[in-house]
């Protein structure tokens, strides 16, 4: 269980050491639950902060933590608004920027803590998304980027199709009407992951609804434009047979991207998560995110 919203001033993370949970809130008035995996560290080699996808949370991310842990990174992440523990109306937002606030708003703050550290952001699927439009809001802002099957353009994504079916109209009248199902089965190969998906209450389990949709796919045409401008370091990860989201997206990042450091990774047969498929895919994408990272400390 998650602790109690701090009693300070609410607007701040609070002192962090020995802490391993705490909440800030957003500007939206949303309190926002924070993991830590290595509160007690006094001098880390660098700064990760996880970017979970839609619908889920960011405890799925404790393996890939501990590993980066064990290299001496600071690693940290938030449930977004409207996921996991944070509050917010379940998978709802007006504006999918609010998202890459809320993570300029925490890393800010520890930075604060461990000025002058490198600072790598890691996101999968919407999270790629985030982690894509933060590096295109401030380009110098992250030694590296990491990618998991990430939401990357308008048709690569499942939520395009809400265009042609549903659009503006439906987004401004009915916002919070779902509008999409995704099947639990697409997620991993491993049908044990996916019933764990299914049984987890701290998951989103209904369906995407209409301005988030409209919200992502907005993002997700920025990005499309944009992709020729970004430059900085990147590693994409994805699997072939991703349903949720294919892996052309990723392709297209990796072809059109101006970054001199740039490294695609495509695993035959994957489903939309690598580091919960089977083996070798779990191991190999791990220990890759891993030398990926630590290879690029200053």
């Amino acid at each position: 269980m998650a602790s109690s919203p701090s009693t300070d001033s609410g607007d701040k993370v609070n002192d962090l050491r020995n802490k391993t949970e705490d909440f800030f809130t957003n500007e939206n008035g949303y309190k926002i639950y924070c993991k830590y995996w290595c509160s007690d560290m006094k001098s880390p080699r660098g700064l990760v902060f996880m970017c979970h996808g839609a619908g889920e949370h960011c405890l799925y991310y404790t393996e890939l933590a501990e590993l980066l842990r064990a290299k001496e990174l600071f690693v940290f992440s938030h449930d977004h608004q409207g996921n996991g523990q944070s509050g917010g109306p379940r998978m709802h937002i007006s504006d999918f920027r609010h998202y890459t606030r809320d993570v300029f708003q925490h890393v800010d703050k520890i930075k604060e803590r461990f000025p002058g550290l490198p600072v790598f952001i890691i996101g999968h699927s919407m999270g790629g998304a985030i982690s894509i439009l933060a590096g295109l809001d401030r380009p110098d802002y992250f030694t590296g980027v990491v990618l998991i099957s990430p939401a990357v353009t308008p048709e690569q994504d499942t939520v395009g199709s809400i265009r042609i079916f549903f659009g503006k109209i439906l987004a401004r009248i009915l916002p919070q009407c779902p509008v999409l199902w995704l099947s639990n089965e697409d997620i991993s190969r491993d049908k044990a992951v996916c019933q764990k998906y299914k049984d987890d209450p701290l998951n989103y389990h209904g369906g995407l609804k209409a301005r988030w949709a409209l919200s992502i796919l907005f993002a997700l045409q920025e990005i499309e434009q944009k992709l020729s401008t970004i430059k900085w370091p990147f590693l994409v990860m994805h699997g072939d047979s991703d349903k949720i989201v294919n892996s052309k997206g990723s392709e297209a990042l990796y072809r059109e991207a101006a970054s001199v450091d740039k490294t695609i990774k495509i695993y035959p047969g994957c489903y939309h998560q690598p580091h919960f498929d089977i083996e070798p895919v779990i191991s190999e994408s791990l220990q890759e995110i891993v030398d990926w990272v630590t290879k690029r400390l200053q």
